[in-house]
């Protein structure tokens, strides 16, 4: 992962032009997330990247750290953080957090599972640092996407949803994995959490419905859609991916 992204062929900020929805689509969730848990003493940012999501968290917490493999992000996450005060930089990986057993009250990891073929690791690291009681958001790539279950259904091929079994996506230079949530869930409940909440996230992510319908109805219908489905469990896991909300015990 450290390798693609200090790759200079490869802007991660600009990855995010054309993907607003998305975007959106995920702050949406955290910013409901968040007012769930209140404010806090620290946060650990997993994966945080060059910081993207950190004007949804920082007001709600007295220091926050971000942790990341790669130095590129982190030189880009110096400048874009730099008017927080709060706000600390470290290079490192997710099966080996180098804080102290019991060091936060959140940990948040958004776009970070994906790259990992086994998270076991790193639940268990995560749940290593975190205080008891403390909060994880979670976020993964999820398996049983309704557009892999109606793949599975016409190639009448159910390997594509089996639990354990991550699936591979693409062909690109770092792996991407995608999850069964009850794989994640099992790995989760083994490690003394607690699941408080469940949602799908970016539901209408699809090149045709960006085109057609306008941003700002699109998240309206978005929201809707996350809140309904916490609710349904025929529409929990929907979308292309999936918010926990977990509490160590």
């Amino acid at each position: 992962m450290n390798n693609f992204y200090d790759d200079p062929s490869f802007d991660y900020q600009k990855y995010w032009q054309g993907r607003e929805y998305e975007d959106a689509a995920e702050r949406i969730a955290l910013k409901r997330l968040l007012k769930i848990i209140g404010k806090k003493e620290k946060l650990l940012d997993i994966g945080g990247g060059y910081g993207r999501l950190t004007p949804e968290y920082v007001k709600n917490f007295k220091n926050c750290l971000i942790i990341d493999p790669s130095e590129k992000l982190l030189s880009q996450a110096k400048k874009f953080c730099l008017k927080y005060k709060n706000i600390s930089l470290q290079k490192g990986i997710i099966e080996k957090i180098l804080q102290k057993d019991e060091s936060f009250d959140v940990v948040l990891c958004v776009r970070t599972f994906h790259h990992l073929e086994n998270p076991h690791q790193a639940i268990k690291e995560i749940h290593r640092v975190l205080k008891p009681k403390g909060f994880l958001i979670l976020e993964f790539a999820n398996k049983v996407r309704f557009k892999n279950i109606l793949k599975a259904i016409l190639k009448l091929d159910s390997n594509l949803l089996v639990e354990h079994k991550p699936e591979k996506i693409g062909k690109s230079k770092i792996p991407f994995y995608s999850y069964h949530p009850n794989q994640i869930k099992t790995i989760l409940l083994s490690e003394s959490f607690k699941i408080l909440k469940t949602f799908s996230v970016s539901n209408f992510r699809s090149p045709l419905i960006k085109k057609i319908i306008p941003l700002k109805i699109l998240l309206k219908l978005e929201s809707l859609f996350s809140s309904a489905s916490s609710k349904f469990s025929l529409l929990r896991f929907w979308g292309p991916s999936i918010f926990i909300l977990a509490q160590k015990k």
